[in-house]
């Protein structure tokens, strides 16, 4: 296919942004008004075939657009593929008001199609040999759960942050893996990586076109250098999104405000902060201390914000709108939790593979103080 038309994770926007605005929302009115577009991409997508393989998705003459280590282009679509059957199932089991209306039986078909679009990836890229090495592939392998088992995954988290590290904590990603390069660490619980990738002042990295006077997001890292000018005009936008997607991750990680998708719309809001906690900086990076921030939800404002203060001692302070309940994930390992009035504690759990204390919250601001062995409510 043309880049232009059909072309892999540019075209996927149109099964892709639907469900993310319904996620954000909570309207069903964008995915009713969107599927049969979206069914129709499907369609054409299952008839994309070629080289002797099933289940190839669109082609793409961009791929992992502007990557420094190239990913083969048809692992691309073949994962973006299998993310579209995800979606697909999940928009139909969100628009179904039975067990066994159209809408449920369209997502079980889905649902087996991202079956047998895992099975023919995992044959062609990565069993009994892993065909594919570049960042990209391994963060698309993790994010969009083409992995067998724990033991697969384990195997490729540490391939990527064996990457990184080797690459002088850098990432070496394009657009497609640069988007959820962050995102996809926090998830595996690695985000001590992420942090080091955040605050990189080398090329490439987010600081870098700012250390040479960026004052907006560039299509390229190296768009201008303050050595050798600007690059070529014909391809060097200077207000470009691509990059841009690390928010997503400042947002529903860092400060960790995220939707649930069972409750959508922020009905239900599920709060995952993932402090910088790193014990060991690579050369030239601070610890940063505190973050703060705010989702303005139809609900009302949600806020959150964490202060480390020492060691062992973390302030973590959050806004839960009213006709609204949040899920707490706070990564602390205590001896005692407190409950209090709005504030249950639940118990540990294990959150995005970090050790976590579980408390359900209903509307209210909250304040949880971590000190030494106890976590404080107040």
């Amino acid at each position: 296919g043309y880049a232009g038309f059909g072309g892999s994770a540019w075209s996927d926007a149109g099964i892709l942004v639907p469900w993310y605005i319904y996620t954000l929302y909570g309207d069903k009115e964008v995915l009713s008004e969107n599927f049969a577009a979206m069914e129709k991409y499907m369609t054409w997508l299952s008839q994309q075939t070629g080289d002797g393989y099933k289940y190839n998705g669109a082609y793409t003459t961009y791929g992992d657009w502007l990557s420094y280590v190239s990913t083969d282009n048809r692992y691309v679509s073949v994962a973006y593929y299998a993310y579209d059957a995800q979606i697909m199932a999940k928009t139909c089991r969100a628009l179904s008001a039975s067990e066994n209306d159209v809408y449920a039986r369209k997502a079980a078909r889905y649902e087996q199609l991202f079956e047998n679009i895992k099975a023919e990836f995992r044959t062609r890229f990565i069993t009994p040999t892993i065909r594919q090495t570049s960042q990209t592939a391994y963060l698309m392998a993790l994010e969009y759960n083409l992995l067998a088992d724990d033991d697969e995954v384990t195997n490729f988290v540490t391939r990527l942050t064996r990457s990184i590290r080797s690459n002088g904590y850098k990432l070496n990603t394009g657009f497609l893996g640069t988007a959820i390069i962050n995102s996809t660490l926090s998830r595996f619980g690695q985000s001590d990586y992420a942090y080091d990738l955040l605050l990189q002042r080398n090329n490439p990295s987010w600081f870098y076109p700012i250390d040479q006077g960026a004052t907006t997001m560039w299509e390229r890292w190296n768009s201008y250098t303050k050595e050798s000018g600007f690059g070529d005009p014909g391809m060097n936008s200077f207000n470009h999104y691509a990059y841009g997607a690390v928010g997503e991750w400042m947002y529903r990680y860092m400060l960790g405000i995220q939707y649930d998708e069972a409750q959508p719309g922020f009905s239900h809001i599920i709060l995952q902060p993932q402090p910088d906690r790193r014990t060991t900086l690579p050369a030239g990076q601070e610890l940063i201390t505190y973050a703060r921030g705010h989702h303005e939800s139809y609900y009302g404002d949600i806020r959150s914000s964490w202060t480390l203060t020492g060691q062992d001692e973390l302030v973590y302070e959050c806004t839960v709108p009213a006709n609204t309940t949040a899920t707490l994930y706070l990564p602390v390992a205590a001896s005692s939790y407190d409950s209090a009035t709005g504030v249950r504690y639940v118990g540990k759990t294990q959150h995005n593979g970090v050790e976590c204390a579980h408390y359900e919250l209903t509307s209210g601001t909250f304040s949880f103080e971590l000190q030494g062995s106890k976590v404080v409510v107040k």
